[in-house]
């Protein structure tokens, strides 16, 4: 127990935020339905602020949120729930975010390849700290030789960069 203030139960901001979801608005716009479907007219932005203050830091809800929500929550359980009967006018909607598709995960699984294969197939001399360059060449091994042939002429005369990679490499001694 708190010295300041007596902590509401935890199932009054769960049943609201669940209440929130099920109609698809914002917990602030569900405490602005909730008043004016408790009292019958639009309510003032001081009072709803207010309200919506002691919510949110004292996890206090006002009655007549607590009755929108078992109300919301009752129709939703009897499959009876029509967001539209609330009077959302007005009011920005949200909805579910989608959950990534087997494409989604089959293409960041071939991103995390792809990048790992550029890291296992990058081999420099250890006394430079750049790659040897050519002109018309990414500067990447991995590019030059796996992707640089699907993409370039082959008319562009540039020495392989892996060749001159180990031939650098040799030359060093090691």
């Amino acid at each position: 127990m708190n010295m300041i203030w007596t902590p509401a139960p935890p199932s009054d901001p769960l049943a609201i935020a669940a209440a929130a979801e099920a109609l698809g608005v914002s917990e602030f716009d569900f405490f602005r339905i909730a008043f004016r479907r408790w009292s019958g007219y639009e309510p003032d932005e001081p009072t709803l602020e207010k309200a919506f203050v002691r919510y949110m830091f004292r996890q206090s809800a006002p009655h007549w949120a607590r009755h929108l929500s078992r109300e919301v929550m009752r129709l939703k359980q009897a499959g009876r729930l029509d967001p539209d009967t609330f009077e959302l006018v007005g009011l920005k909607r949200r909805y579910p975010l989608r959950r990534p598709s087997r494409f989604s995960w089959d293409m960041m699984a071939l991103a995390l390849v792809l990048v790992a294969l550029m890291a296992i197939d990058t081999t420099y001399p250890k006394d430079r700290t750049m790659p040897p360059g050519c002109p018309g060449s990414s500067g990447s091994v991995f590019l030059d030789v796996y992707v640089g042939p699907l993409l370039k002429s082959s008319d562009i005369i540039c020495p392989s960069v892996r060749d001159d990679v180990q031939e650098a490499f040799r030359r060093s001694g090691h």
